[in-house]
């Protein structure tokens, strides 16, 4: 898909991986970009692009979906749709179950309250473009990580029935899926020491993962890789999922 002349709405966009999107986007010559985030910081950011700045939290359905029925009403159509607000929380076994539906809520749930005026609305356009944030987390597994890395695989495995159900219907779906990215999430995770092994591949500035976005957008693309690694990983992992296991533990610190 091109982006130029189209609607694009994204979500956790006042900060981060959506923040560098935006700006990304803009050199691309849109008709419009909408930015969505729970932080009301968000207004600031989308005045200063020439952006327009939705106050939202994407767990809560209603309210999600009321805005993005408002932005359609607005601008005519939503073109492509950057479902990006994400959390990322470390731990195991001790994560609360409250922890446990928070990390639900935000990485898989938004992602449905979307979908559910989305799909409808790109059906009867016969046109339409989601980009999902799902993280290489939701192909590969994350150590130390429980919840994140679940949900991320729930994420992925939701993207890809969007794909199967609805791209004959002219609706393209993609999965954005770095590594480490240099955003505040990663910056203020206590658990990643300077030697953990996570860092192996290195933190992508977000930039660079926006740049990704645009290639794979533009390639229309299932799975947007910025971290060139990963496709070795997922190779690996097919071809011998008990010795990809026993490779990860080495990951446990």
């Amino acid at each position: 898909m091109k982006l130029q002349d189209k609607n694009i709405v994204i979500t956790g966009a006042a900060d981060g991986i959506g923040l560098a999107l935006a700006k990304r986007f803009l050199h691309e010559s849109p008709k419009s970009i909408s930015l969505i985030d729970i932080n009301k910081s968000v207004k600031d950011m989308a005045s200063e692009l020439g952006a327009e700045g939705y106050v939202a939290d994407v767990t809560k359905e209603n309210q999600f979906q009321s805005i993005l029925n408002q932005i359609i009403n607005k601008e005519g159509s939503i073109d492509l749709f950057c479902s990006n607000a994400g959390i990322q929380q470390f731990g195991t076994l001790e994560t609360s179950t409250e922890d446990w539906q928070k990390n639900w809520d935000v990485n898989v749930m938004s992602h449905i309250h979307a979908a559910k005026v989305l799909i409808p609305h790109m059906q009867s356009r016969k046109t339409g473009y989601i980009l999902i944030t799902v993280s290489a987390a939701g192909l590969l597994n994350m150590p130390s990580a429980l919840s994140y890395a679940t949900t991320k695989h729930a994420a992925m495995g939701l993207a890809e029935n969007l794909s199967i159900m609805y791209g004959n219907d002219g609706i393209i779906v993609s999965t954005l899926c770095p590594q480490l990215v240099d955003t505040n999430m990663v910056r203020s995770a206590e658990s990643l020491s300077d030697d953990h092994p996570l860092l192996k591949d290195g933190i992508l500035p977000a930039e660079v993962v926006a740049d990704e976005a645009v290639k794979g957008i533009d390639a229309e693309k299932f799975l947007i890789l910025p971290h060139k690694e990963v496709a070795k990983y997922i190779q690996g992992k097919a071809y011998d999922y008990d010795a990809w296991i026993q490779a990860v533990r080495k990951l446990v610190p």
